[in-house]
């Protein structure tokens, strides 16, 4: 809906807009900013036309901490903001940068400002044709307007392009020369631009003066009382609900909550804040979520407002069912709290003992009952870019976990009362000089806990681990089995063991469980300095071998060292792994009954079985034993789509026919359409690189060996960030396929790539992009948002990329 030509906004009108959206300046302030012109007849309105544009053209890149410049496009409150040439990411800082968080750490423009953001529209006043003159925004939307890409064309080599960009932020002061120097670098960039009635909607709102008409949208009745009902529960007075309060806060503050008792369409987060339920909120802004609020705070639901991109959004369910789950595990039993735990730096580090009033069983089934939930949000969420963590794993592994029955930390409280001291995640104080002493101290502590581990299970199972020590879902939740696959800098995870078996598989313990999402998640500072972030990765390794090691004792006893050096190879990585990663009990027999010289595979055979109907289904594009392997209830076209695309499945590069994996990306999305208009087929495709080793944090490159990766196929979209795009019609499925297996040269996947591909200056581009978004809507609703585009390849990057 557009207003009317006569429509006519009030100056009271815009004077309460501008307060509500910005904040307005206190009475003592000396500096008057005069603000763009603002026409009294609005040709557009924000929420309704301009809004619907930057969802669809903008925020694939302007959406997180990774924005350039930080210009985040999913909120008017983010837009407001404008931009900085303050970086968040970072690996050469030697002090924690200042927060910016948007709905945080500032509220409004001059907050703002005040931490080095700048505007995005005219700020000096004058005329409506100023607005437009002194506009970064639209200047820069201008410039890609009067410079498009020539369609199908290469994108120039001059222009940089990933996370790893130098971003030129540009102020309007600034714009001339920039644009001088930069001409093909407007906005969108380096990517099929705008249409002609988009342009001219968003220079007519810049025109007009930039107003931002986003009202807050009230709960509904049915929101309200479930809001209402929740903070209630949490902000209950007794010490044992405090404490579970606490708990849950800590554990769900990454989560969009949905409320599954009610027809709702809204997220909501939880939030620590200063003012009482019924009153507006106002946000404690710590820097984690477990330091110190003050002494007077409640927990509130806030509504997520942004537009959902997919990359940060992690929904979790609310409702009667997770209320009466919640009473079951925390409440039912008798335990008591003395005195609540503080929010020391020392308890900070240590979460198994901040906790440890609260039954140990109690936590774990908490988090295996939304597992995948707790390992997405290991490597998913507000950080965006992840090396830190997922440079320290395989690029395809699978996660079960071990069951509470036979966890010793759930059922041996003396056990867990002493392994206490010896799981402290990163050092009380950070900093350079302290990081190398207290990495050898957190080995020597992680190796006096494995050797105690070790000799409690030695004492507890004699005969050795069996099939019953895997967490089998209780027979029915498919959180048992999980695949992670690792893409650069990012990474993903479903349900299932998806792929070929993989190379290394994790055991999760609840000692390993909690602290990984500690260490990553609630602990993790993606602000901090070098030394932070270095102390975070180092941590990581050691979990990553307590999860290997876990796995281990389920192989023959004659296996274990041999399979443990295959996956650390080199020199240095075979010093390494002698020091750091023992293999406790070496020699401690297991209860399962290997028939195969393959008993990795064999074992996980063994647990799909154990599993049942947890398992999920079985994975017949990548592990066809027998055919015809088919999905179960595929319909003709599948079958001939899943034909096609077995054959391109879990081969080694090296392999004939599989040249095509060396120029794949990480991560490609390929829809197969038919006839019928929208309608179609989704799929991703995986490219794992394999590694010598993943055991040291620097010169990735050097540890590659690409003849040995492979490509995964997956049913449907996962994933949040899109290397490349395919659209192959449904009769032509075969013709990709052989193309595919054809390509013997970068020049042959050059050609292949422009034919079935999506090039960024493809004018189909932005329409498939779309498509991939409405299928997820159609097919998982709750999980869908905008996917992310700053790691789009240009072809020539296709063809070259030797990162990872």
């Amino acid at each position: 809906m557009k207003y009317g030509r006569d429509a006519i906004l009030s100056p009271c009108y815009l004077l309460a807009a501008v307060c509500c959206l910005v904040g307005c300046l206190p009475t003592n302030s000396s500096v008057a900013q005069p603000g763009p012109a603002v026409s009294q007849q609005q040709t557009y309105s924000f929420e309704e036309d301009i809004k619907p544009i930057l969802d669809q053209k903008c925020i694939a890149c302007h959406a997180c901490f990774d924005s350039p410049c930080q210009l985040t496009l999913t909120s008017a409150e983010g837009l407001l903001r404008g931009a900085t040439a303050k970086g968040v990411y970072s690996g050469t800082r030697f002090s924690n940068a200042d927060p910016t968080r948007l709905f945080m750490d500032a509220h409004g423009q001059q907050q703002w400002q005040q931490k080095g953001f700048y505007s995005m529209f005219n700020e000096r006043g004058g005329s409506a044709a100023n607005n437009l003159e002194q506009s970064v925004f639209f200047r820069m939307i201008e410039l890609g307007k009067q410079h498009p890409l020539p369609t199908n064309a290469p994108i120039p080599e001059d222009i940089a392009l990933g996370l790893n960009r130098a971003n030129a932020c540009t102020t309007i002061d600034q714009f001339d020369s920039y644009a001088k120097g930069r001409p093909q670098q407007g906005m969108p960039l380096a990517i099929t631009g705008l249409t002609d009635d988009e342009y001219e909607t968003l220079k007519q709102w810049v025109f007009d003066g930039s107003v931002i008409d986003t009202q807050p949208r009230p709960a509904t009745e049915a929101e309200q009382r479930q809001i209402d009902d929740w903070e209630t529960y949490l902000n209950r007075d007794g010490l044992r609900e405090q404490l579970v309060s606490r708990y849950l806060y800590e554990h769900l503050f990454p989560s969009h909550l949905y409320f599954t008792d009610i027809d709702s369409d809204s997220f909501y987060e939880i939030v620590r804040s200063s003012t009482p339920p019924g009153k507006p909120i106002t946000v404690i802004a710590t820097l984690r979520p477990n330091d110190d609020p003050g002494p007077v705070f409640y927990y509130r639901l806030r509504r997520v407002d942004s537009t959902l991109v997919h990359k940060t959004h992690l929904p979790y369910p609310l409702g009667s069912a997770k209320r009466a789950r919640i009473d079951k595990l925390f409440f039912s039993s008798d335990w008591k709290v003395e005195k609540l735990p503080g929010y020391t730096r020392a308890n900070n580090v240590n979460p198994l003992a901040t906790f440890q009033d609260i039954p140990a069983e109690a936590r774990y089934r908490f988090m295996l009952d939304t597992a995948h939930y707790f390992i997405e949000t290991f490597i998913r969420g507000p950080v965006c870019a992840g090396q830190i963590a997922t440079d320290v794993i395989r690029d395809q592994f699978f996660v079960m976990f071990q069951d509470p029955a036979s966890d010793l930390s759930v059922t041996d409280p003396d056990y867990m009362n002493a392994i206490l001291p010896h799981m402290e995640l990163v050092p009380q104080k950070e900093g350079l000089l302290a990081m190398y002493p207290d990495w050898l101290e957190r080995v020597d502590e992680m190796n006096v806990y494995n050797g105690m581990r070790g000799d409690a299970y030695k004492a507890a199972q004699p005969a050795g681990p069996s099939l019953d020590d895997i967490w089998n879902g209780d027979g029915h939740n498919d959180n048992a089995a999980l695949t992670v696959f690792r893409n650069y800098d990012n990474a993903m995870v479903t349900k299932g063991f998806v792929g070929a078996i993989s190379p290394t598989v994790w055991v999760m313990d609840y000692p390993l469980l909690e602290r990984t999402f500690y260490l990553l998640v609630v602990n993790y500072n993606v602000f901090g300095s070098v030394a932070t972030q270095a102390e975070t990765r180092l941590y990581f390794d050691l979990m990553r071998a307590n999860g290997e090691n876990n796995f281990l004792h389920f192989m023959p006893p004659g296996v274990r060292t041999a399979m443990r050096d295959s996956w650390y190879l080199g020199s240095e990585a075979e010093t390494k792994v002698t020091k750091t990663y023992q293999i406790v009990n070496e020699a401690m027999p297991v209860q399962i009954d290997y028939k195969t010289m393959d008993p990795k595979t064999e074992f996980i055979n063994l647990v799909i079985a154990h599993l049942g109907a947890a398992a999920g289904a079985p994975d017949v594009l990548n592990r066809c034993e027998m055919e015809p392997c088919f999905s179960e209830g595929a319909s003709a076209i599948e079958r001939r789509i899943e034909t096609s695309l077995r054959a391109l499945a879990s081969t080694p590069a090296s392999a004939k026919g599989a040249r095509f994996v060396d120029f794949m990306p990480d991560e490609a999305f390929l829809r197969v359409s038919t006839d019928t208009a929208g309608e179609g087929y989704a799929y991703t495709l995986i490219r794992n690189k394999a590694h010598s080793n993943v055991a040291f944090m620097f010169e990735e490159t050097e540890r590659r060996r690409p003849e040995l990766d492979t490509l995964t196929v997956y049913p449907g979209l996962l994933g949040s960030y899109i290397n490349y795009m395919f659209h192959v019609p449904v009769g032509d499925i075969e013709k990709f396929t052989k193309a595919m297996q054809a390509v013997n040269s970068s020049s042959d996947f050059s050609k292949l790539a422009r034919k079935y591909g999506l090039p960024r200056s493809h004018p189909e581009i932005w329409d498939n992009f779309q498509w991939f978004f409405e299928y997820m809507q159609a097919n998982a609703p709750l999980k869908a948002g905008i996917y992310d585009l700053n790691r789009y390849k240009k072809v020539s990057d296709l063809i070259s990329d030797k990162q990872g």
